[in-house]
């Protein structure tokens, strides 16, 4: 069927395509600007998508939703009354006797509601129930998170991090303590809090596809569901809301962002200005690759308020509100200058341009299943950017349409800009930082989930479930760091006033506090170029002071400390980037001097080592 003169023909394809990319339905004014979370994206990127508020001012006239039938879905005819669905009976006509095909529908609605909620369940549950010990980023964030304010705001200038996060923790760890339960529990009631504001973000996502005819009366609900299943059973929820890091917030404060933005956009009030100043503020305050997207958003809207006149006024005051929230980051700007100048990432390694499309499969998980769940996302995704229900199946624009075009740019726009830093060596581009991204990406797939007819919809979310908890499953149970090994190692054979090295520093905090953990007394402990002690690593001119360090000095400071009586425990890992050999010199002339035996052999895990145990003098 052509949409635009209503003629059939003789076979009905179940997809066909629009190459004009225009929309096909009228918008009201009023609800023009009910874009997804974070609606605005670079005009680069998008370069053939007009404001909404301009396409919506433009029309006159409310667009009716269509009949649909496919995959046993009743939607609202034009005229108000309801689609007849096909009752069970095959294509034969012949129905299902008269009251056994509303017992059949009933129980299968129930058993997909407690499918779905079961889903949600477990999802959450995973969040909570990971057994490995904290590995250095967790440490670190611990250990500076437990100190006074003054003196976790001062250690954040050597850490290269903002405080938000930090500041939480610390008030948490006052009302629960320090145990890895009670500190990683912070990041999954953040990922927990997570899935009504993605829900809500669906919905919002979905009412506007169907303003634009990119969807239909029951697609906001469709959409929101499949978001809440979507962020509820996705691997890299579940593995950060599970990790004391601030990227389970990230998540949260990019959706709330983009709802604080849309409601400015819809309606510029005092109030709704407020809330996008502080959501703005919030998020540069928990992860400074939040700067990317927020960058992406203000151009934007900076272009849009030049280009077109209706849309100037709200456009303009959002970003003087986004522009605001400078007043509130003022107050750590010279420890983000100091930051900028002296830390950094000197242990990242530079990546391909095919990062962009490895990112979708890291959020997936590393298995099997997430492979599947990868293709499947994309392919919904793409979906999202392109498709729309009709009468005939699904209707492909290969321009793109609204809202998929804003939510792609809000995908990639971002994760582009990172991979241009990572290429100047001003930034590591690592898997765990892409969370800016990932709100984005999900709610696009699961636009593209909910123009599914029915059959297929829950035939996609049922894969997705499965395979996101079972990477979640995966990634949640993984051991992330040989700390607790090693520290349980040290405390069955260490004698009071041995000796504890560590090569590099990296790998001091998680066995520092594991050890710390065992209550182990009187032993001295001492880290390769690092005089901060073993609990922090100081990123201070990081790269330059490892280079200047010597593995053969450290090596004799070690035996000194030591002296004749007392044994030597070497953590010990090498290949970390500024290094070279220098742990390996280390091993070798403590070697030369004491007799050596390996206790513990470095494993493939996340944060893998060595310890290598040097007797008294011979």
């Amino acid at each position: 069927m052509d949409d635009r003169s209503g003629d059939t023909v003789g076979t009905v394809s179940l997809v066909s395509t629009d190459l004009s990319g225009s929309p096909v339905a009228d918008l009201p004014a009023s609800a023009a600007v009910s874009v997804m979370p974070a609606v605005a994206a670079s005009t680069a990127a998008v370069p053939s998508a007009a404001p909404i508020i301009d396409a919506a001012r433009s029309r006159t006239s409310v667009p009716k939703p269509r009949a649909e039938v496919h995959g046993g879905h009743d939607l609202a005819r034009p005229g108000g009354q309801p689609a007849q669905v096909p009752r069970p009976g095959g294509a034969s006509g012949r129905s299902a006797p008269a009251g056994w095909a509303p017992l059949w529908d009933r129980w299968i609605r129930r058993l997909l509601i407690a499918v779905l909620l079961g889903a949600i369940g477990a999802g959450a549950s995973l969040r909570f129930v990971t057994p490995s010990h904290l590995w250095l980023d967790e440490s670190l964030t611990v250990e500076i998170s437990r100190r006074p304010v003054g003196g976790l705001l001062d250690a954040l200038r050597h850490d290269g991090s903002p405080p938000l996060y930090y500041l939480l923790l610390h008030m948490w760890i006052r009302l629960f303590g320090t145990g890895d339960v009670a500190v990683r529990a912070l990041s999954g009631i953040l990922s927990l809090g997570t899935l009504p504001v993605a829900w809500i973000a669906g919905r919002r996502v979905g009412r506007v596809a169907a303003m634009f005819g990119s969807g239909d009366a029951a697609t906001p609900g469709r959409v929101g569901t499949a978001a809440l299943l979507l962020f509820a059973c996705s691997p890299y929820a579940i593995r950060y809301g599970s990790e004391t890091r601030m990227y389970s917030l990230v998540v949260l404060l990019v959706l709330l962002f983009g709802l604080a933005l849309v409601r400015a956009l819809e309606q510029p009030s005092r109030r709704r200005l407020v809330l996008l100043t502080v959501s703005t503020a919030a998020l540069v305050y928990t992860h400074y690759w939040t700067f990317l997207l927020v960058t992406t958003v203000a151009v934007f809207l900076a272009v849009q308020t030049r280009r077109r006149p209706s849309y100037r006024r709200s456009a303009l005051s959002a970003l003087l509100a986004m522009i605001a929230s400078a007043v509130l980051f003022a107050p750590w700007m010279p420890s983000f200058l100091f930051q900028m100048l002296h830390t950094g990432t000197p242990w990242a390694a530079r990546v391909q341009a095919q990062v962009l499309l490895d990112t979708v499969f890291d959020w997936a998980g590393p298995t099997s299943t997430g492979a599947l769940l990868g293709v499947v996302l994309l392919g919904a995704a793409l979906l999202g950017l392109t498709g729309r229900p009709q009468d005939d199946g699904l209707h492909i624009v290969p321009t793109g349409r609204l809202p998929g075009r804003y939510l792609v740019a809000l995908w990639l726009v971002p994760l582009a800009l990172a991979y241009l830093v990572n290429t100047t060596g001003g930034s590591a581009y690592t898997e765990r930082y892409t969370g800016i991204s990932l709100p984005a990406f999900l709610l696009l797939a699961s636009l593209g989930i909910g123009l599914l007819p029915g059959r297929v919809r829950t035939a996609i979310i049922m894969i997705v479930c499965v395979t996101g908890l079972s990477g979640g499953w995966n990634m949640a149970r993984q051991e992330r760091t040989q700390a607790g090994e090693i520290a349980n190692r040290i405390s069955a054979l260490a004698r009071p006033g041995d000796v504890v090295a560590y090569c590099p520093d990296q790998l001091g905090p998680a066995v520092f506090r594991a050890i710390e953990r065992h209550g182990d007394p009187d032993l001295r402990q001492i880290v390769y170029a690092d005089a901060s002690g073993p609990a922090l690593v100081d990123w201070v001119d990081y790269a330059a002071r490892m280079r200047r360090a010597s593995g053969a000095d450290f090596a004799a400071r070690v035996n000194t400390l030591a002296g004749p009586s007392h044994a030597v425990f070497l953590v010990r890992a090498d290949g970390y980037k500024t290094l070279e050999g220098a742990c390996a010199v280390v091993s070798d002339q403590l070697a030369a001097l004491r007799d050596r035996t390996l206790q513990v052999d470095r494993r493939m895990v996340y944060e893998g080592a060595a310890l290598e145990r040097f007797s008294t003098l011979r």
